[in-house]
């Protein structure tokens, strides 16, 4: 039996012993996997800094194999261009409570690198030194960054600097945190010590209300483009400026700044003001002078056909006057009395034509090349219409016309008294020319506002609706006969229009056939 207990107490024991091998094993693979796992470059040397081990970054970072380095002085991997000084201090720096800093090192191809470093040293049971542990990490491609941000950094100072907008940086309270030399130029300020002095707000805004739609757009956006408002100076002097900003950011999402740029743009605004008023003045040119060209092309090709019409109308009565002329040259001895005088009315009514259709030419032609200068008085139309009744009372009394004038008394125009007449003229000799015998012809008068509206209307043959729009046309050829076959031109009525419209009135005419016509004009009251 007691054997039996000393041999299980035996089997025991080595078992302990044979598990606690196993498990310090086990953990130095452990500890030596995770030291080959990690990026950074592990070496341990002894206290002479001969190196005893190093991991796999550290070996494929430096170029060798590990057993080209076990074994060799931690010396052997630095670079000639360290600091002897700060070299010297890594071994009792390491022995008394570790070392950090920079190193230059060099790969086995040559190349130099530096290299961060943090050493720490492993004691024993006792706490004597044993090892050394140095962890570098390869600065190259950080040192890069570094350099690519400074460049940077530099590069944006200096745009900071030197350009030629404003650049700024606020707090969203309205305080500057940061202001470019431009930026403090164009608002009067010193320098950078006074920027806490001012409220952006209420120093510099034109519009106290455009600070808060900005601050909204940055808060809903986080950035704006282009946006303009006016600012003012120290001085009260006020320009336009074009800001582009964005929101700064903390982490919790809340906005701590506002940076941006401002750009004074307030001689552009002016020079595009001054472009723009020069542009609608030469469209406004333009189109005038389009305008007169359409209307003169127009003009003259109405003129040409208004001559044509009034060379044919020219032709008819000098065709009767030398068509009855010959017939009472060649046979006057064979004619009676009675013929040669029928003969002599003809001759003599063709010849009032043709005076008429010449002095009414002459007339319009002298009105057109601003021969008869317009000379407005303050006259009485009624008068005026008694005067040309009196006139043409023969006119009348051949057909047994009566003509009634019912404007009212005293009511003054202001006119040319003498165009007017050769208006009044015109209109009743029409009215007398187409109206039946003992038909009546009257005048009438109203007063609207500022404007005297006369009329003359007769009871005789009217006008077609179709032939309304061809009266005082001059590229229309419109004439009728009137009741006793009369000739007329229309040529007349075309002047009364030139001379009404000279004189700041209108004209217009209204009729229906069979049942007589109303002729309409006004002038300006005296």
């Amino acid at each position: 039996m007691e054997n039996n207990r000393n041999q299980n107490s035996s089997s025991r024991i080595f078992s302990r012993a044979e598990s606690n091998n196993v498990q310090s094993i086990s953990d130095l693979k452990l500890a030596l996997h995770s030291l080959n796992t990690i990026s950074e470059c592990i070496s341990i040397t002894d206290v002479n800094e001969i190196i005893l081990f190093v991991n796999k970054s550290f070996a494929a970072t430096y170029g060798y194999d590990a057993s080209e380095l076990v074994g060799k002085h931690i010396e052997f991997v630095r670079s000639n261009k360290n600091d002897p000084e700060v070299t010297k201090q890594i071994h009792p720096s390491t022995v008394k409570e570790g070392w950090s800093g920079r190193l230059w090192n060099k790969r086995k191809d040559g190349s130099e690198f530096i290299i961060s470093l943090y050493t720490t040293i492993v004691r024993d049971e006792a706490g004597n030194p044993i090892a050394f542990v140095g962890v570098a990490r390869d600065l190259t491609e950080q040192i890069k960054a570094e350099e690519i941000l400074k460049k940077t950094e530099d590069k944006y100072r200096t745009l900071f600097l030197e350009l030629k907008d404003v650049v700024y940086e606020s707090t969203p309270e309205g305080r500057f945190i940061e202001l470019n030399p431009c930026g403090r130029e164009l608002l009067g300020i010193k320098s950078n010590e006074d920027l806490e002095k001012f409220d952006i707000v209420s120093d510099f805004y034109v519009n106290k209300n455009d600070r808060e739609k900005l601050k909204k757009i940055l808060e809903e956006k986080g950035f704006l483009k282009d946006y303009e408002l006016n600012i003012q100076k120290l001085n009260g002097e006020i320009v336009t400026v074009r800001e582009t900003a964005i929101a700064v950011k903390n982490e919790n999402n809340n906005v701590v700044a506002y940076r941006g740029i401002l750009r004074d743009i307030t001689e552009q605004k002016k020079n595009e003001a001054k472009l723009k008023q020069l542009i609608e003045r030469l469209e406004f040119l333009n189109n005038q002078l389009k305008r007169s060209e359409d209307e003169l092309k127009s003009i003259n090709a109405s003129k040409d056909k208004f001559f044509s019409l009034i060379a044919h109308d020219l032709r008819s009565p000098f065709t009767s006057l030398l068509s009855f002329s010959e017939f009472l040259i060649e046979d006057i001895n064979d004619l009676t009395r009675d013929e040669i005088k029928n003969f002599a009315e003809k001759i003599n009514e063709a010849a009032r034509n043709v005076f008429t259709l010449l002095e009414n030419l002459l007339q319009w032609a002298r009105v057109q090349s601003g021969k008869i200068p317009v000379q407005p008085t303050s006259f009485d139309i009624f008068q005026k219409i008694d005067q040309v009744i009196n006139l043409l009372a023969q006119n009348a009394e051949n057909k047994k016309i009566k003509v009634v004038n019912e404007t009212a008394s005293k009511t003054i125009v202001y006119a040319d008294d003498d165009m007017l007449f050769s208006v009044i003229q015109n209109l009743l000799s029409n009215a007398i020319k187409f109206s039946h015998e003992r038909g009546t012809v009257i005048f009438h008068s109203n007063i609207y506002g500022n404007q005297v509206e006369v009329s003359i209307s007769d009871n005789g043959v009217g006008i077609k609706e179709e032939d309304l729009a061809k009266l005082f046309r001059i590229d229309v050829s419109y004439s009728t006969y009137g009741t006793k076959d009369e000739k007329g031109s229309g040529l007349g009525l075309i002047l009364c229009k030139e001379m009404i419209e000279r004189n700041k009135g209108k004209i217009w005419v209204e009729s229906k056939a069979g049942e007589g016509t109303t002729f309409t004009f006004t002038l300006p009251k005296a």
